[in-house]
């Protein structure tokens, strides 16, 4: 019975699309745990800020650097299956997406550290109370990010939808929440600047945590819509 032999090429090129194939399941993979553990982590960080619990900060930093490492990796990871060259549009556009996706966990890994950076700066020089009105800014940043990761596990646009639709009251409560700083004379701010800067930074960073949550869940509308959504910006979709 006569065999083909392939060439070293061709079996070069064999072995590449046997490695791509396993490079594309392992991100299947990777992307709902590493989402899992950013959601998680995102939770955790609510507890300690709005206890202002410094000593628990400091242990979720080292956390937040871990994790923001951990969705480098697997961006990297991504986006050198690119450098191949020997991929299928299909192959191309996943890679494409899923070193996306990691970078806007990373993002808001980045934005969560920056949270945990500043509450030990803050410890013991406001009240609980002085920052209770951040609290539903980031319990609807929350939302949003489990929202858009779910959007993505399940291929669901009206959800994705539904995380612009969310984020746009998020930016509302925002604005909100600094003018009324600016215009209250009892805030912390006009006391401490660097206490004053530091909430300024917490409430920024839960504001860019629902941004990138908006982010992570506009390509997955556009892909299975095929539209863009009227009320977000060009630059983003």
């Amino acid at each position: 019975m006569y065999v083909a032999k392939l060439s070293p090429t061709q079996t070069c090129l064999a072995d590449v699309k046997v490695v791509q194939g396993k490079r594309m399941n392992e991100e299947d993979d990777m992307f709902p745990a590493l989402s899992r553990r950013v959601i998680e982590l995102v939770s955790r960080i609510r507890l300690c800020l709005f206890e202002i619990d410094a000593a628990t900060a400091l242990r979720l930093r080292a956390e937040c650097h871990s994790l923001l490492n951990a969705t480098r990796k697997a961006e990297g990871e991504s986006r050198s299956s690119l450098l191949v060259g020997i991929c299928t549009p299909e192959e191309r556009l996943h890679f494409v997406r899923a070193a996306q996706r990691f970078s806007r966990l990373g993002r808001i890994v980045h934005q969560a550290e920056q949270i945990v950076s500043s509450i030990p700066e803050i410890a013991g020089k406001v009240d609980v109370q002085d920052i209770e009105s951040f609290k539903p800014i980031y319990m609807m940043a929350e939302v949003e990010l489990r929202d858009a990761v779910l959007s993505i596990l399940r291929d669901d646009a009206q959800l994705a939808y539904g995380v612009a639709k969310k984020d746009e009251d998020l930016d509302a409560l925002y604005a909100a929440e600094i003018k009324r700083i600016f215009q209250s004379a009892s805030t912390a701010l006009f006391y401490d600047f660097r206490v004053g800067t530091n909430l300024l930074f917490i409430l920024r960073a839960i504001e860019r945590i629902g941004d990138h949550a908006k982010t992570l869940a506009v390509p997955s509308f556009y892909l299975l819509t095929a539209q863009k959504m009227g009320c977000i910006s060009e630059t983003v979709c």
